[in-house]
Formats: structure tokens, sequence, C-alpha cells
């Protein structure tokens, strides 16, 4: 018989997961609703390509500007209430995002949704940081790769969903604001059900056993408690954050335009049916399904096989990202559509091998920061996302498609060279307990002599 020390785990740490991916796919779907929604809001209210372009670039602008506070108040108060309160936030100006069509006049029409989209961009800012901080927490080291992963699995299945969900609504409704009410609806229905159930710690979680704190506890720091003052010493000298940083800034300017551009250009320059823009749209993000779970397990395999957390997130995010490169420098040469929707789905499915390394790397060297390391890369991720998509609506209103991806293409090379100089072996925090260096094969050991 099993004493309560040896039991077997339970895995209450799979349903916080599974909430979170939920979480993860609304907030998609509310997201990239507006990005699917501009041709018919740029026709109804009469702004042009670069108009959209900036009204891309407030959402990004302001996500970026919070990213670090909402990792700040992510490690300092936990999920629980800040998921609560900032999806309550947006999931409101979601709806309020049909007001926008009884506005008199395109100038203010397009005031409101600047103002509406930036304030929307830093509710939604401290989420996925205050998320990573979730599976820092909940996660055994050994997992925390594939779990952002199937998080960012989650997000992309939204985004490749959200096509056909609002062509279907629209032409149901015969409306474009009607699909933004019932999408904010969806999210607060998660609220109702996420801040009863959940609690911060596993320690403090109705179901979570022995067995499973043990596992979760194995391969860490000490203590992951939010105690004590940001290391920001620490931080501004890391090198391993700043190459986060600059890795996910070059992967933010090119790869938001899937998100933010890529229906304007299907639309308005490839001159797509409805049923072609729907179909295409999908694509890329349903490739970003598969590509965030490869990306993750991989990832979390070199760890367990290798014992090298470094190479662990290293080596799939370099190599996935340089394709990505490739595959966007031949996007505006190709003709036949299949190939286009081959392209676009290659081009997002290896970028998107980089996110579960990334933000597990973040977990990795931030421990009990990792709100903060994860909201500063994610934060440098969205300034050149912004600078990315303004550049995109300046481009294209001009018929410069061509410079574009061209500029996309180095910007994914230059973030593959980043990843060179990223270690997730070194940790702001304390040492694992046990652990005499910097690297950590004695923890990764110990993991696999538990196997």
């Amino acid at each position: 018989m099993q004493t309560r020390e040896h039991e077997a785990p339970s895995r209450v740490r799979y349903q916080v997961l599974a909430v979170a991916c939920a979480l993860a796919l609304l907030t998609y779907v509310n997201r990239l609703g507006f990005g699917v929604a501009a041709p018919e809001i740029k026709r109804s209210l009469h702004l042009t390509d670069e108009q959209m372009g900036y009204l891309a670039s407030a959402f990004l602008v302001a996500y970026a500007l919070f990213q670090v506070p909402g990792g700040l108040l992510g490690d300092r108060f936990g999920g629980r209430s800040l998921l609560t309160v900032v999806v309550i936030g947006w999931a409101l100006l979601s709806g309020a995002t049909a007001l926008g069509i009884v506005l008199k006049g395109e100038a203010l029409a397009f005031v409101f949704l600047v103002g509406l989209r930036f304030v929307f961009g830093l509710f939604q800012a401290a989420e996925f940081p205050s998320l990573a901080r979730v599976m820092a927490d909940w996660m055994p080291v050994r997992e925390r790769a594939s779990a952002q992963g199937t998080i960012w699995t989650f997000s992309r299945l939204g985004g490749a969903v959200v096509p056909f969900l609002f062509t279907g609504m629209l032409h149901l409704f015969g409306t474009w604001t009607t699909p933004f009410c019932i999408m904010g609806g969806l999210a607060l229905a998660w609220c109702a059900g996420f801040w009863p159930w959940f609690r911060n710690t596993p320690g403090e979680m109705r179901g979570v056993n022995k067995g499973e704190l043990a596992l979760i506890a194995e391969g860490r720091v000490v203590d992951p408690a939010p105690r004590g003052p940001i290391p920001w010493g620490r931080l501004l000298r890391s090198k391993d954050v700043w190459s986060l940083c600059l890795m996910y800034a070059c992967v933010g300017f090119a790869g938001n335009f899937f998100t933010n551009m890529m229906p304007l250009y299907l639309k308005d320059h490839r001159h797509l049916s409805d049923l072609q823009f729907a179909t295409l749209s999908a694509l890329p993000l349903a490739g970003g399904i598969i590509a965030c779970v490869v990306g993750g397990l991989f990832s979390d395999w070199i760890v367990r096989r290798w014992g090298s957390r470094k190479w662990g997130r290293r080596f799939n995010g370099a190599v996935g990202l340089a394709l990505a490169g490739a595959a966007t420098l031949v996007i505006p040469q190709v003709q036949p559509l299949w190939l286009l929707g081959f392209m676009l789905a290659a081009a997002f499915f290896c970028t998107d091998l980089n996110m579960g390394p990334s933000w597990a790397a973040c977990a990795d060297v931030g421990e009990r920061f990792t709100g903060t390391v994860s909201g500063a890369m994610n934060m440098a991720g969205s300034l050149a996302g912004a600078a990315g998509t303004a550049f995109a609506g300046y481009c294209f209103r001009r018929q410069q498609d061509q410079v574009v991806f061209v500029t996309y293409a180095c910007s994914y090379v230059l973030a593959a060279l980043c990843w060179l100089g990223v270690d997730a072996s070194r940790t702001l925090a304390a040492k694992p307990s046990g652990v005499v260096d910097e690297e950590i094969p004695l923890a990764v050991g110990s993991l696999e002599g538990n196997e």
C-alpha cells in the first residue's frame, strides 16, 4: 500500500491547463475577430488600408506598454484575481466595438476605434504573462514547454476557427457588429466558472495530493512564492533576458502580419472570394495548432533525453524561425491558390515551433519572476509588432507588397540568431534544490530517475 507521501500524483494540474487553454482560445477569437472583420469595418466606416494598419498598431502598442506591469501584477497577486479582472475588461470592450457603426463621420469613428483598441490591448496585455506564471507554479519543469505549447495551440485554434465563425455570423446576422457582442459574452461566461474554482498555488487547491505537490516541486527553485523585490539589476544585466526580448521582437515584427494584416492582404490585394478568404485565413492558424504542440513536446523531450534546458529550448526555436524566414520570402511570388495557402501555413507553422520553448524559457530563467520576464519578452514582441503592422499598411497602400515580405523574412532570420544568446539553465532566482552548478543535469536526472 502506498503511503500518503508516496501516493500516485493527482492530475489537477491538467484541469488548470485545460481551463488556461479555453481562455487562450477565447482570447484569440476576440482578438483576431477584429482582423477578420477588418474588410467589412473598412468598407462600412470608409477607412483606408493605412488607417486599418494604425488600428492594429493601437492595440499592439497598448498591449506592449502593459506587458511588464501586467507581469509584475501577476507575480505579486497571482492569476486568480488578475485574470478575472482583465478578462471581464476586454470582454466588455469587445462588445463595445459594435458602437463604432453608430457614430457620425469617418473621423469620429476612426478616433473612437483607435481609443477602444488601445484600451482593449491594455486589458489583454496582462493575460499571457499571468498565464505563464500560473504554468510556472503548476507544471513540473519537464512539462513546461509542452504546457505552454498546448496553450498556444488553443490560441491558434481560436484563430483558425474565427474566420469561419465570423463569416457564418456575418451572413446569419447581416452585420459585423453582433459577432463582437457574442464573442465578448463567451469570455464573461469563462470568468463566471473560473473565479469560484481556481486557486493560485497547488497547495491551496482542493484535490491536489502530496504526490502531485512533490512532482510539481521537482527541479525548481526551493521557494517559488511571490516574495521579495524584483531583482532588476540581475534582470537588466541578463544576457538571456535580452536575447529572449530581441528574439521575440523580431518574431513580433514579422509574425503579427498573420494575425492583423493578412485578411486585408488576401481580400484586397489577392482579391479572393469569401470562401477562399476564409479558408486561407484559417490555414496558417491551423498549422500553428500542430506546431505549438510539436514544438513544446520536442523541447521537453530534449530536456528529458539530454539533460540540457539550454538546447532543449534553443534548438527548435532557432531552426523553426530560420525556416519561417525562407517560407515568408516566397509568399508574394506564388500564384496558384493551393501553393499560396501552403506557403502561408508553412511560414506560420515554422514560426510557432518557437512558442512553447520561448515561453518555457521565460519560466526557466525567471522562475518566481516568470510574469515579469515573460511580460518583458512579450512587450518587445508587441512593440515590434506594432511597427511591423504599420509598416505593412504603409507599403500595401503603395502597392509595395514585395518589400513587406522581404523585410519580414530578414526579421525571422535575425530572430533565429538571437536564440544563440539564450541559455535557459541560468535562472534569476535561487538555484534548484540539490543542484551544484548553473547547468541542471542533476535536476533533470532526478526527474528521469523517477519515471
